[in-house]
């Protein structure tokens, strides 16, 4: 029976390889049950042209009902036989152990550096890392294939064929150019995973792997977050069949395509067929399309234009001449080229006055057809602009509002064609204090008394420039003492928590709280949080407000708990024993004592005396 089986497999695979046959039929089990898988593959259209949508679809039955959890490979080769694109679409949701994992898809810089978001035009590396889990070694073939914004593809090629060991990874990396015509925006990469190609009349080993990157004229680097997230294509809502589609480029060669589908029901069970599309080749005009940067750019800043979006529309079609309209009253900017040294598709303009223009852009290729296309530029003004922000936001009369210019932005200097940076900062309250001129962008003020004030700023740059800006400050009429740091009529341990946390900060620091700077040396706040405001905090522990004074909370434990709160303050910030004892050494030396008479018990400690915060 083993011989038998095996002359059957035998059978299928050179029948397989030698023709296309549309459907096999198999001996599954002991009972010798025959099984027939079939397959179909066409698709929406016997001919296309550029820029059009290719829909590849078919159906999968097997013993002629609709096929259903089964994984589908598609193939598609251009008439030069190199591939344009893989696929492997799910019907319904297979599930089985898969014997291998694609665990990571990556993207990498000429220099190693990884990315998320490729430039157009630049070559980097596109990597698949693959694991067996099993301790059996398998033949793979490994491949990719890359679309863009647009869903063209753009790149198709194998990675890997061959060997990859038992509970061993395999990490592979190619070079691939983005090529210039590519839309930017989300792209996507699809890793397969076979063991032969399906125009061989291999099958997949696993579910599709996919992941999204972004295609850019301008930038590239990391932009997102990584590691790229691999998706696993293993699911769709269609029963008996199975549909992809993909977009024709600008260029596409024309000639026959051939497609060819394998169904992989089991890992013994598939079936295979193939179908052809021809693209024609026409005659089109050509597609002006350009991009500038900077989007808003100063007088006399330097913009670049880039029209290396425009494609010619045509296989072999090149464009020869761009003309650039800068609607400022410049002459008009001619580059020309021809079909084997075209010109450079890149341009620099100066505006010299703010405004708005219209670029305009017109195109011609190699068969003489033209095209245009127009794009707005606004050009700012070149005064700073003043912005800024206070803290807090509802502050109460006599507590320190930090006001903080810093996200004012610069002028610009139109004679030297370069940042004009802030060198003044006015600030006007609205209450009795003078006008006040500094060249920091952050100051701090108090308000004695309640009510909405109208703060203005005035911000002015190196060339004279200037702007301003304003805002209400709401100042409430609220008295509470300056350790009761959140203002909620009682000190409790949130209060004790806020100081803590501020315990070592200063202004610009990321943890600075000016409600928690309460006291310094000379009894004012100072720009610091220290023990000196950590021990006024803990020393007023357990006080609540009682009409319009505080009283101490009335609780046998209240004595117990300041001693408590001292320990655990210093404890949570870390300080020695010495530098605590040196800046309140009568609460430290009150409190160690209070604990070592009162005997307190390890596990009550234990409860008691932990950080506040990590």
């Amino acid at each position: 029976m083993k011989r038998f089986h095996l002359l059957v497999m035998l059978i299928m695979s050179m029948l397989l390889i030698a023709c296309s046959t549309v459907s096999f039929q198999t001996l599954i089990g002991d009972d010798n049950l025959a099984v027939e898988a079939s397959i179909t593959v066409y698709t929406d259209s016997d001919t296309y042209e550029l820029r059009d949508v290719v829909v590849v679809m078919g159906e999968v039955t097997t013993d002629g009902s609709p096929a259903t959890d089964l994984l589908v490979s598609i193939e598609i080769k251009k008439p030069d036989l190199k591939p344009l694109l893989y696929r492997t679409i799910p019907i319904g949701t297979p599930s089985e152990a898969w014997v291998l994992q694609v665990v990571a898809i990556t993207i990498f810089d000429l220099n190693w550096n990884p990315l998320d978001t490729v430039k157009v035009g630049n070559t980097v590396y596109f990597g698949v890392k693959v694991y067996n889990p099993m301790t059996v070694p398998r033949n793979v073939t490994i491949v990719m294939s890359i679309v863009d914004g647009s869903n063209i593809p753009i790149a198709s090629a194998i990675l890997y064929r061959g060997l990859i060991g038992g509970e061993n990874p395999l990490g592979i990396n190619k070079t691939f150019s983005i090529p210039l015509h590519a839309s930017p925006g989300e792209a996507r990469i699809y890793v397969n995973v076979y063991d032969q190609l399906p125009s061989e009349g291999g099958t997949p080993y696993i579910p599709e792997a996919s992941a999204k990157f972004y295609i850019s004229r301008w930038t590239q680097g990391v932009f997102g977050s990584l590691p790229l997230q691999v998706h696993s294509y293993n699911s769709s809502q269609m029963m008996g069949g199975y549909q992809t589609n993909f977009t024709l480029s600008s260029a596409p060669e024309p000639g026959d395509y051939t497609v060819t589908t394998v169904a992989r029901y089991s890992p013994i069970l598939k079936a295979f067929d193939s179908a052809t599309f021809t693209v024609e080749d026409s005659e089109s005009p050509p597609q002006a399309s350009f991009v500038y940067s900077p989007l808003e750019p100063y007088p006399n800043q330097t913009v670049t234009f880039d029209a290396s979006s425009s494609t010619a529309e045509g296989y072999g079609d090149v464009i020869i001449r761009y003309e650039w309209d800068f609607g400022d009253g410049t002459p008009k900017q001619v580059k020309e080229g021809n079909a084997t040294n075209p010109p450079d598709p890149t341009i620099t303009h100066n505006f010299m006055s703010p405004g708005q223009y219209i670029v305009t852009l017109n195109v011609t290729d190699t068969e003489g057809y033209w095209s245009t296309t127009q794009k707005p530029i606004y050009v700012k003004m070149p005064n700073p602009v003043a912005k800024f922000t206070w803290y807090p936001l509802t502050p109460n009369v006599n507590v320190t509002v930090t006001f903080n210019a810093t996200i004012s932005e610069p002028g610009w200097s139109i004679s030297q064609a370069s940042p004009a940076p802030i060198v003044e900062y006015i600030w006007d309250f609205n209450d009795t204090t003078p006008l006040i001129s500094t060249e920091y962008p952050t100051i701090d003020h108090i308000y004695s008394k309640p009510g909405n004030y109208t703060v203005t700023l005035t911000v002015v740059d190196s060339e004279g420039q200037s702007d301003t800006i304003t805002h209400i400050v709401e100042v409430e009429n609220k008295t509470t003492p300056v350790y009761d740091i959140n203002g909620d009529g009682k000190i409790n341990i949130r209060d004790v928590a806020i100081v803590a946390y501020s315990y070592g900060s200063y202004p610009g620091h990321p943890r600075w709280n000016p409600d928690a700077d309460i006291t310094g040396p000379n009894g004012e706040p100072d720009g610091k949080v220290d023990i000196r405001d950590v021990a006024l905090v803990a020393s007023h522990f357990g006080e609540i407000l009682e009409s319009t004074m505080f009283k101490p909370l009335k609780s046998p434990y209240s004595s117990f708990l300041l001693h408590v709160i001292i320990l655990t303050i210093l404890y949570s910030v870390a300080l020695t024993a010495a530098q605590a004892t040196l800046l309140i050494r009568k609460p430290i030396k009150a409190s160690l004592k209070y604990l070592l008479r009162k005997r307190v018990r390890n596990h009550a400690s234990k409860t008691l005396i932990t950080p506040l915060l990590p």
